[in-house]
């Protein structure tokens, strides 16, 4: 096993899904490296986890993991060479997942220098990882994107245990944050997709994610600070309301 326990923290946040949480701790008992190992638990908006994550780190390097992300056994020590070979101006190193919904790789797990990234603390919006990023490339600093061709190329795994109500505000995020941002083109076809996907498999994960784009779409969007993943927002309780 190689030793990274004075070089890498690898930090997991929890807001209590223990299906997730028991998958992903079991996962990074798998590592093929050591490291320090630290958990975030209930911590809201997502940019106080976050910046946790910066006041905490004792070690030149730290890795962000949701309890959603199930590593392959080698994704530290791979994560690690990766970052301590990249250019100084390299603030991240990010690495491709396996998303369970879509069934295809997205972007990811992440690696942080933390002597660069403390200089740069979260704020409390929308996206606090945009804005700190837009921040950093302001001031030089730049994230390193790893390929994510094919599920070989990936780090892990995302997503493998949603429930309706989880997925219902995945979706409902992502749209959210795509019109807030004004990048909406790549998510324009997945609607009429998971239209087809539903009307295909009936299952009741794929109707919630279809609301979810639909909130997403057509409500008000919610105010410029970090959301409080504990609460899924009274738009599913209305929807649970007419489907089960």
């Amino acid at each position: 096993m190689t030793d990274l326990f004075s070089q890498v923290t690898v930090f997991v946040t929890t807001i209590g899904d223990e299906e997730n949480f028991r998958d992903c701790l079991g996962r990074l008992d798998l590592q093929t490296a050591s490291f320090r190992l630290e958990i975030i638990r209930n911590a809201a908006p997502l940019s106080a986890a976050l910046q946790q994550m910066i006041d905490r780190c004792v070690t030149p390097y730290y890795v962000q993991v949701d309890e959603d992300m199930l590593l392959f056994p080698d994704a530290i020590e791979r994560l690690y060479h990766s970052i301590s070979c990249a250019p100084d101006d390299i603030a991240i190193v990010c690495g491709g997942l396996w998303d369970c919904d879509v069934g295809h790789p997205i972007y990811g797990v992440k690696i942080f220098r933390h002597a660069l990234v403390k200089h740069f603390p979260y704020q409390n919006t929308f996206s606090c990882a945009k804005t700190q990023l837009q921040r950093m490339r302001e001031s030089g600093f730049d994230v390193g994107l790893l390929p994510r061709e094919d599920r070989a190329a990936c780090f892990g795994e995302h997503g493998k245990h949603y429930t309706p109500r989880t997925l219902f505000g995945r979706w409902r995020r992502l749209f959210h944050n795509q019109r807030r941002y004004g990048t909406l083109a790549w998510v324009e076809p997945w609607p009429a997709r998971l239209l087809e996907r539903y009307l295909e498999t009936r299952e009741s994960l794929h109707l919630y994610a279809l609301l979810g784009a639909v909130a997403g779409i057509t409500g008000d969007l919610p105010p410029d600070q970090g959301v409080d993943f504990h609460d899924p927002g009274i738009d599913f309780e209305r929807l649970a309301q007419y489907f089960e």
